[in-house]
């Protein structure tokens, strides 16, 4: 140490013990060199052979990072495609439920008016039919009464004349009794 102070104290000792202003420092020259030397040889060992896989490592990593992400938005945004298509075509479901559910109701509708005109039309006709059939017996219960009242006169007529009237005189007897007893009935 003391050997230092010395050196130190004197930069005419200095100079040539250490051989100038790196030897103040306590730096040898020629160690250094030799450690510039292998310090470039280390960067260079380390350039060639080391930092390239470790770089085309982190390039991979970061294209991989680079392609998951675009993955994940592509996905995502199909992912939103396809909610929009899903509530797309639910409305549409929607709509054209909608729709059958109305067409449905208009049909029912319609079967329901076309039941009650023809249930109309059965019922008019049945009507008609017991009119028609209610007229032929009417005329038909006519028919049988004015031939009973017919035969009623004629026996009436033979009481009452104690005798038998021909067939003309009978006839027209009975018919005026008939029209009589019509025209009778109408008033």
């Amino acid at each position: 140490m003391e050997k230092l102070l010395y050196l130190f104290a004197s930069t005419e000792a200095s100079e040539e013990v250490t051989g100038g202003m790196f030897g103040s420092l306590g730096i040898d020259w020629k160690v250094m060199i030799l450690q510039l030397i292998a310090f470039g040889v280390l960067v260079f060992v380390l350039a060639k052979w080391v930092y390239p896989p470790i770089l085309a490592m982190l390039d991979r990593r970061q294209k991989l990072i680079d392609d998951s992400i675009k993955a994940a938005k592509k996905a995502s945004a199909d992912s939103e495609k396809a909610a929009k298509d899903i509530a797309q075509q639910l409305s549409k479901a929607r709509v054209e439920a909608e729709d059958i559910v109305a067409a449905a109701h208009k049909q029912t509708e319609q079967i329901l008016v076309d039941a009650n005109q023809e249930a109309e039309r059965r019922s008019e006709a049945t009507v008609a039919a017991a009119r028609a059939q209610l007229a032929r017996d009417v005329e038909t219960a006519r028919k049988t009464l004015r031939d009973e009242t017919a035969n009623l006169v004629a026996l009436a007529t033979e009481k009452v004349v104690d005798e038998k009237v021909d067939m003309t005189k009978d006839a027209k007897l009975i018919r005026e009794a008939i029209s009589k007893t019509e025209k009778e009935v109408k008033e």
